[in-house]
């Protein structure tokens, strides 16, 4: 089976509601140009406006120039790791900084879990199947839609703990 034909069907096992937030704009940061090639496809054959850079500085600059609906990044990079990117995220674009999703092969790092613990963003561990990429991109665009379209009431803790991932 091709790769089309296994995004297909991967796509035919997602939710309606997650279906719908296809045409996204997504920004992929990875050092690796094989995940960032295959994730790209992938990605871009389920319909979604996929970009690319290959360390933290230059997603940077993406960001300063254009908007994203979603940030798919691996944590270490050469020039600038996924971390600081993230944290300069924080610090200048807050808003995109709820919209990211790591990607890592990194797991054994006690650095790297208390870090991913503390920023709540959903993670994908490598080796990964596309299948679970396509998942868990989908569920986070829904995710960010409806909370888009919610009325600005707090949550209670319950509510946001059945938010979590």
């Amino acid at each position: 089976m091709g790769l089309a034909e296994t995004v297909k069907e991967s796509l035919s096992f997602l939710k309606p509601s997650c279906r719908a937030s296809m045409q996204s704009k997504i920004l992929l940061v990875d050092d690796e140009q094989d995940i960032l090639d295959i994730l790209a496809r992938t990605l871009g054959i389920a319909g979604y406006n996929v970009e690319t850079a290959c360390n933290g500085q230059l997603a940077l600059d993406k960001v300063s120039a254009q908007d994203f609906d979603l940030i798919v990044t691996n944590i270490r990079m050469p020039v600038m790791s996924g971390e600081a990117f993230y944290c300069e995220l924080c610090n200048s674009y807050p808003r995109l900084s709820k919209r990211v999703i790591f990607c890592t092969g990194d797991i054994a790092n006690l650095s790297t879990q208390r870090f991913l613990n503390t920023t709540g963003a959903p993670v994908i561990f490598k080796p990964f199947q596309l299948s679970t990429v396509l998942e868990v991109v989908s569920w986070k665009l829904a995710k960010e839609r409806s909370l888009a379209h919610a009325p600005n009431l707090p949550l209670t803790r319950q509510a946001a703990m059945s938010t979590a991932f």
